[in-house]
């Protein structure tokens, strides 16, 4: 195994025996059934340009034909970064898995399937060695159990690595319920009185973007954590400032700075932190404004203090994905900066002053959910009356192969509690279920997004926002209203 310029380099030796019976490579060796599959493949999926997809699962082909096929010759096989990227994509391997095994009748059909199987997982172990043996054996389990509703495959951000990679961006600290149940006990935080509405309708679905277009901007900016435990501050940054937006309506469309939330109130926020933090830290001392790693999200540069820790990606672009890899190869832990006391170099008015670019609110931190009353019904209420919200819950090690569909835990253990914001809900084969922004790029799961079913992990046990009767305002704005 070698690298040459820039593509993996697969050195393939045939032994005289094979695992794979005479037949299937009599099929496989077929360049009519070949092109099939090939454009069967192809022509169902858009997120890689054709020529790119049939140039990969072809030399897909070509190797497996190689490896597993007796007489084949020793050969050199270049595997560029998209050839991986297609065969670690469990739905390409079943549609090019069906395409040899259905056209053929000589051997019974689940021999022809799992030899097959077997085979491409060993090409991708060998000639992909960035996805780790034993995430392809999770995502394997994931894709043989019944009843499964979400897809998974190999990302970027995990695939070196085993499952539990993720540990180190949950950053929840411990039990949140019991934390935030402690806060509402010392009169901190208070139960959202908006469940008792009974005259309120819930529809099946909503959509926070859909509800408020005039806040659709800042409701849609899906965020970056880097490899740094502060989703705790990133949820909350991200809902304080949608409600903001929606209780201003749209006066006030700033995005509060993850930066200043996650270094400021707290020594050490890459290590951890609660949910209910945010709120306090913003209702007491305020947030800049602030965005994205230089300014990369859709509010550019210009905002007091952006998120300082690089988008962190272990290949670097590929597909529509732009970002470039950051440090050393993987995803290097972050450490903690400082908390910032002046606004970015880049900084321009008016959010050029960290002292007067401070945004707050005035009234209630509410809760709502499971735990506190209202159940699933009082979060959407709480979310229906003022917008997104942000929860927590318990991330087990599938989920950082979550690539669409409702997710719900399937395979492996527990990897630390989450903090996300939860946009609205909605419902598919009469599965119930939340629609969440993550914090983990617009390239990762439905373009940033993940569906995960009610009550999964306690994601709907104890939501956390701004009261919906809560006023915001620019802290300067506020002080100069007051002076005599």
């Amino acid at each position: 195994m070698a690298l040459r310029n820039g593509m993996m380099v697969l050195a393939v030796a045939i032994a005289p025996a094979s695992a794979i019976p005479p037949m299937i490579c009599n099929l496989a060796k077929n360049k009519e059934i070949e092109t099939k599959v090939v454009d069967a493949v192809c022509t169902k999926q858009s997120k890689i340009p054709a020529a790119e997809c049939e140039a990969g699962i072809s030399k897909i082909w070509d190797v497996l034909v190689a490896k597993e096929c007796p007489g084949a010759v020793i050969s050199t096989i270049a595997l560029p970064p998209i050839v991986c990227k297609l065969a670690t994509n469990p739905e390409i391997e079943k549609k090019m898995v069906d395409g040899v095994c259905s056209k053929e009748s000589i051997v019974p059909a689940e021999e022809c399937e799992t030899v097959l199987t077997k085979a491409w997982d060993m090409l991708v172990s060998k000639a992909c060695p960035s996805a780790h043996p034993e995430r392809i054996a999770q995502i394997h389990d994931i894709d043989n159990t019944p009843g499964v509703l979400w897809k998974a495959a190999v990302h970027e951000r995990f695939a070196s690595k085993a499952p539990g990679a993720s540990k180190t961006l949950n950053g929840v600290k411990g039990d949140w319920s019991k934390q935030i149940g402690a806060a509402v006990a010392r009169g901190e935080i208070h139960r959202f009185a908006g469940e008792l509405m009974s005259t309120q309708d819930i529809p099946e679905s909503f959509d926070s973007e859909a509800q408020w277009p005039h806040c659709a901007k800042i409701i849609g900016d899906i965020r970056d954590q880097s490899n740094c435990g502060c989703c705790w501050a990133f949820a909350g940054a991200e809902a304080a400032s949608d409600r903001m937006c929606i209780a201003t309506n749209a006066t006030l469309m700033v995005p509060l700075s993850a930066q200043d939330v996650c270094f400021c109130s707290s020594d050490n926020g890459c290590g951890g932190g609660q949910i209910d933090t945010p709120w306090d830290y913003i209702k007491q001392s305020g947030a800049v404004s602030g965005g994205l790693y230089q300014g990369t999200g859709p509010f550019g540069k210009g905002m007091c203090s952006d998120f300082s820790l690089p988008h962190c990606h272990h290949h670097g672009p590929q597909g529509s994905d732009p970002y470039p890899a950051e440090g050393a190869p993987g995803c290097p832990s972050q450490s903690s900066p400082s908390c910032p006391k002046t606004c970015d170099a880049g900084a321009a008015a008016p959010h050029s002053s960290f002292a007067s670019d401070k945004y707050s609110f005035t009234g209630r931190t509410v809760t709502a959910g499971g735990l506190f009353g209202g159940g699933v019904a009082g979060v959407k209420k709480l979310i229906m009356a003022g917008g997104p919200v942000e929860t927590a819950f318990t991330v087990y090690s599938d989920f950082e192969n979550y690539a669409g569909g409702i997710y719900h835990h399937v395979s492996g253990g527990a990897a630390g509690g989450h903090a996300v914001k939860i946009v609205g809900w909605g419902s598919e084969g009469g599965v119930n279920y939340w629609k969440i922004a993550n914090s983990w790029n617009p390239y990762w799961g439905e373009k940033g997004y993940f569906r995960i079913k009610e009550g999964e992990g306690g994601i709907d046990s104890s939501v956390i926002g701004s009261d919906p009767e809560a006023k915001w305002t620019k802290k300067s704005d506020f002080a100069s209203t007051v002076v005599v």
